[in-house]
């Protein structure tokens, strides 16, 4: 029995890099590719060059798209995340059946092809007598990311002591001053994760965008997948691919750092002898709100 449990240890072992490798792999290549001085991607490599960051970013209509991408990833992830907070405050008070049933709903676009989702985006926009526009994108982009905002900001709502938001009713608290006060602060690593990923998926959309995006005003993955097929154009492609990798990297980094820095001011109050909250200083910290003097 130990020989087995060795060898399916082994397997699994060799079988998580060997995913990690067909992960990762690709993208180091696309690095090490951006710095070639060849204008075809191959090995052995004819030497060392910058030269193609340098015509990326003098190439107007890359980096007008590149930045028509992050703006409309940026809005979508704004819009979808904003949206997220309150489906997950609507799901929180479901329950039973009405709650799986809403829940499907919102979820769908999860299961919904990009293509058929996109062809029913455009046939709506033809109805309502609109054209193709960049605030169709965005829209577009908001629907197939607020599933992914719900799955991210739900639990952590479901994980937060609803006796938090009691109290602070009780002393006098608006519901929209607890929602600000306890419930968004303490949200706040969900909402950074659920912004990242939301960003992310806009960013990286293509069959939405194809559909509904304007003509000559394409998203970088549009423009792309248009300058893949002229070898030309490919060394820049790479170059401005290798600094996306290194820009999602240090996203990350500050992302993850972030968020461990907001969860240590949640969860590092200091509490006084006595039992009361203290502030950071062991002073003991005022209530936030007063509750109301009897008349």
């Amino acid at each position: 029995m130990k020989s087995v449990s060795r060898l399916g240890s082994l397997g699994l072992g060799i079988y998580f890099w060997a995913f990690v490798a067909f992960l990762f792999v690709p993208l180091v290549v696309l690095v090490i590719f951006s710095v070639n001085d060849s204008t075809i991607p191959t090995l052995p490599m004819s030497g060392l060059t910058t030269r193609w960051f340098h015509q990326a970013f003098s190439n107007g209509e890359l980096t007008t798209a590149l930045i028509r991408s992050v703006v409309i990833a940026f809005v979508a992830g704004l819009l979808a995340t904003g949206f997220g907070i309150m489906a997950s405050l609507g799901l929180l008070a479901l329950r039973g059946r009405g709650l799986s049933l809403v829940l499907a709903v919102l979820l769908l676009p999860l299961v919904v092809p990009y293509i058929c989702l996109a062809v029913g985006l455009l046939i709506l926009v033809q109805e309502v007598s609109a054209q193709p526009t960049l605030v169709a994108v965005v829209l577009g982009h908001s629907v197939i990311a607020l599933p992914f905002a719900i799955l991210v900001i739900l639990p952590r709502l479901r994980s937060l002591d609803p006796a938090m938001n009691e109290a602070a009713l009780d002393l006098g608290a608006s519901s929209f001053a607890a929602l600000r006060y306890i419930t968004l602060p303490l949200l706040t690593p969900a909402l950074v994760s659920s912004m990242i990923i939301c960003f992310v998926t806009s960013f990286d959309e293509f069959a939405i965008a194809s559909f509904l995006a304007p003509s000559g005003q394409p998203t970088y993955p549009i423009f792309l997948y248009a300058s893949a097929r002229t070898p030309a154009l490919l060394p820049e492609v790479i170059a401005i691919g290798a600094v996306i990798i290194a820009g999602s990297l240090l996203l990350v980094v500050l992302a993850e750092g972030g968020r461990r820095w907001a969860e240590r001011r949640l969860v590092g109050a200091n509490v006084s002898p006595a039992g009361e909250l203290a502030g950071p200083d062991g002073e003991i910290a005022e209530p936030v709100f007063a509750t109301a003097e009897p008349s």
